[in-house]
Order: C-alpha cells, then sequence, then structure tokens
C-alpha cells in the first residue's frame, strides 16, 4: 500500500522521495489505528497537488540557526517529507545539546502527530510536539460563539526501559476530520462535543458547516471547557507565533506550523538511568492500580497504538472499501494503471 500510494503521489506531481515520505507516514498512522490521518487522506493530498496546495517544488529555507535552536519554513511543500527532514536534524543535534528547540513554518499537513514519536522514543529521549492550522477556524473562545482557534493538537514522547508513552490528542473533544467523517456516514456525535453558531451544545455533526458555522466543543467540555481552549492557546502560541506563521497571515487552508523540542534526560536530575527508572516506575503503578468495576483494565497513551501497529505488520492493515474506490477512481484520473480495489 505504501508503494501504491508513493505511485500515486509521483503521477500527481510530486519526487520520488517526497512521495515516499508523505506515503510512508500515512501508512505509518494507519498502522497506528490513526485511520483519519492515514491512507484516508490521500485523495485530500492529491487534490490538493492539483490546486497548488502543496508545493511539488521548491527547497526548506533556514530563518534562523543558532545550533540547540533552528527555525525552518518551506512554502507549502509536502508535510510529512518536510517533518522527516526535522525530526532526522533535531534528533542529531541532540548528540550535541541538552535541549534540541525547532520550528516549522508553512508545510502542508503532516498527519498523525503520533507518527513520528517512534524514531525519537528509540534514542531514549523526552519530547513536546504541537502543531496547528493558522487556516482553520472551530474553537470558539470561552464566552463566545465564533471560531478563533482550531483543534490544535499536542503530542509528547515519554521513553521507559520499555514501550514509550506517546500522547498525542486534540485540545478538543474531537478533531474535525472525526466530526466531518460523522456527518459523512449520518452519524450523530456519541455526545455534545460540538456547539451550535448560537453556542449550544450539540451532537449533531452538520453544525460545523452551518451558517454561520459552529464550533469545536474545546477539552473539559460543557463545565470546564476554558482548561481546553487556554490548552489550544499555548499550541497557538508555540507552533504558529514562534514559527512566524501566526493568525496575523491571511487565513488560507493547508499549512501549518509545528513545535518540536527533544530533552536528553542524561543531562538532568539523576541522568538518563534515573529518569527512565522513573518513568519506569510510573508506568508500573499506573499498571498496577486497581481496574474499575465494568472497565477494560488500565491503559496508557500509546498502548493500543503500538499493539494495533504489531497486530497489523503481523496480520495486514483493512481498508474501508470507500476509500479504496475513490483512490481507484483517482489512478483513472492520473492515467495510472494503479488499482487499489482487488
Amino acid at each position: 500500500m505504501r508503494a501504491k500510494a508513493e505511485a500515486l503521489l509521483c503521477a500527481a506531481g510530486l519526487d520520488k522521495e517526497r512521495a515516499m515520505a508523505v506515503a510512508r507516514r500515512m501508512i505509518e498512522a494507519d498502522l497506528l489505528g490513526h485511520r483519519t490521518h492515514g491512507l484516508q487522506q490521500l485523495a485530500i493530498y492529491l487534490e490538493r497537488l492539483g490546486d497548488g496546495r502543496i508545493a511539488t517544488s521548491g527547497e526548506i529555507e533556514v530563518l534562523s540557526d543558532s545550533g540547540a535552536n533552528f527555525s525552518w519554513t518551506c512554502a507549502r511543500l509536502p508535510g510529512a517529507w518536510a517533518m522527516e527532514r526535522l525530526v532526522s536534524q533535531a534528533l542529531e543535534r541532540s548528540t550535541q545539546h541538552p535541549v534540541v528547540t525547532v520550528t516549522l513554518s508553512n508545510c502542508s499537513h503532516i498527519g498523525a502527530l503520533q507518527a513520528y514519536l517512534e524514531d525519537i522514543a528509540d534514542q531514549k529521549l523526552l519530547a513536546l510536539l504541537m502543531v496547528t492550522d493558522p487556516g482553520v477556524a472551530s474553537m470558539a473562545p470561552p464566552g463566545g460563539i465564533d471560531p478563533v482557534i482550531t483543534s490544535n493538537p499536542i503530542a509528547a514522547c515519554i521513553p521507559t526501559h520499555g514501550d514509550p508513552i506517546l500522547i498525542d490528542q486534540t485540545t478538543t473533544l474531537v478533531s474535525n476530520g472525526a466530526v466531518a467523517q460523522h456527518a459523512a456516514q449520518g452519524m450523530l456525535l456519541p455526545g455534545n462535543w460540538v456547539r451550535d453558531n448560537q453556542g449550544r451544545p450539540s451532537n449533531d455533526p452538520h453544525v460545523l458547516s452551518a451558517t454561520p458555522p459552529g464550533t469545536l466543543m474545546p477539552l473539559g467540555g460543557e463545565d470546564f471547557g476554558y482548561k481546553g481552549f487556554a490548552f489550544g492557546l499555548l499550541v497557538d502560541a508555540f507552533a504558529l507565533a514562534l514559527s512566524g506563521f501566526g493568525r496575523d497571515q491571511p487565513r488560507v487552508r493547508g499549512a501549518q506550523g509545528v513545535f518540536l523540542q527533544l530533552m536528553d534526560p542524561a543531562h538532568f536530575g539523576l541522568g538518563k538511568a534515573g529518569f527512565l527508572d522513573a518513568t519506569t516506575a510510573l508506568v508500573e503503578q499506573c499498571r498496577t492500580a486497581r481496574p474499575a468495576t465494568g472497565g477494560n483494565g488500565v491503559r496508557l497513551p500509546g498502548e493500543r497504538a503500538l499493539k494495533d501497529k504489531k497486530a497489523q505488520l503481523a496480520n495486514g492493515i483493512v481498508f474501508s472499501q470507500d476509500v479504496l474506490t475513490v483512490l481507484d477512481a483517482w489512478a483513472v484520473r492520473l492515467g495510472t494503471d494503479l488499482r487499489f480495489v482487488s
């Protein structure tokens, strides 16, 4: 599936290196269970390649570089390709600096944040990753009804002696993509995860496409949503304002700002061994907590994703027939002999 996705991206105008990176991170998202950011995104990327919202040529530009910190911008080049290069460079510099802080601006959609964390976890580094799109507004400030920021995800990698803790979550109760998926399937949301354009809590996914639009409910829900919105502001400050790609720029959807920070525990506290001892003990204390009655037991961030990846690598990935049919149509449109539906 990676090879087929890569071939379609090449047919749409990307060179092989950039197409490989996009396909690789897309399938990695599927392996980790992030279906809305996996192969399902390919048709959207192909459309954006066709209308220029994803650039097919150009290079990354260095805005600043002081060794332990650097900022890049890349004029809507493929986000996964730019992110792979960003992470690789940050990892290289982490061998020389205890903390490496980097930003990336104006790249196209990078996909699932969790798909970039395992490479960092393998080096036993602590990491914080934030990303958002200044061209999208779907979350209103507390007490308001007009959207200002969007779902603004935060991800983090916490290494242990065993499997890492891999955090990847939005600062809203649900993502824009998940709401759109429910709307397309004619399904109500499981709870009041959005607000209509009058600010009333709702489980109708269509309120986001109303005129004027409704908004996503921030983390904390109806009672404590101000907390989620505060975290959303944090993401905007780090991923957009710090990268030079803030909401003072013209609003054009499809480009993102990224903040990434790597920390080497070897330079702090009791060193790397002490850090890993502490995080491993934390995991064990969570695992030995008494399970709630009627629940499924304790589960830590990233645990299900890594389990899904292992199972799918062994047994294969089952893709939605609807997604594959759409990609077959794109294959015909781009004049290839590719087929996704066997």
